[in-house]
């Protein structure tokens, strides 16, 4: 079973937003990042766990507990409802791209628990934005 942790960093005005993830399969583990666009860092929390549930598939993982410290994406997932438009197509592609795994969860980590991923998303941003 893999251990994901995601997060996301924007600069704003304008709005420029990288995700990261820290994925951790057996005695492997993965740093990734991702260059999300021109969205706001709510939308980027989406946009990072889509780009990462895909990644978790490339890489043939089908089983995940992914921490964020996003409460807005992990509400949406304890509740099965989108409360923000915006997000509801993220959230039908992150279950479509999860269908076949046999456990996805998202669960809610406390901010100075994800700290490797918040590193990995503001060291990019801050390359990215130079």
């Amino acid at each position: 079973m893999a251990t994901v942790y995601i997060d996301a960093a924007t600069k704003q005005n304008p709005y420029f937003s990288v995700g990261a993830a820290v994925i951790k399969n057996d005695s492997e583990t993965f740093e990734e990042t991702y260059i999300l666009g021109n969205i706001d860092n709510n939308e980027a929390e989406w946009a990072t766990l889509l780009e990462t549930t895909k990644r978790l598939v490339e890489l043939g993982i089908n089983n995940a507990i992914i921490y964020t410290d996003s409460k807005i994406v992990v509400d949406t997932f304890m509740k099965n409802y989108v409360k923000d438009t915006r997000f509801k197509t993220y959230y039908n592609c992150i279950m479509k791209e999860s269908q076949d795994f046999l456990l996805f969860v998202v669960s809610l980590i406390p901010r100075e628990k994800n700290k490797h991923a918040d590193h990995l998303a503001k060291t990019r941003l801050y390359k990215e934005s130079k």
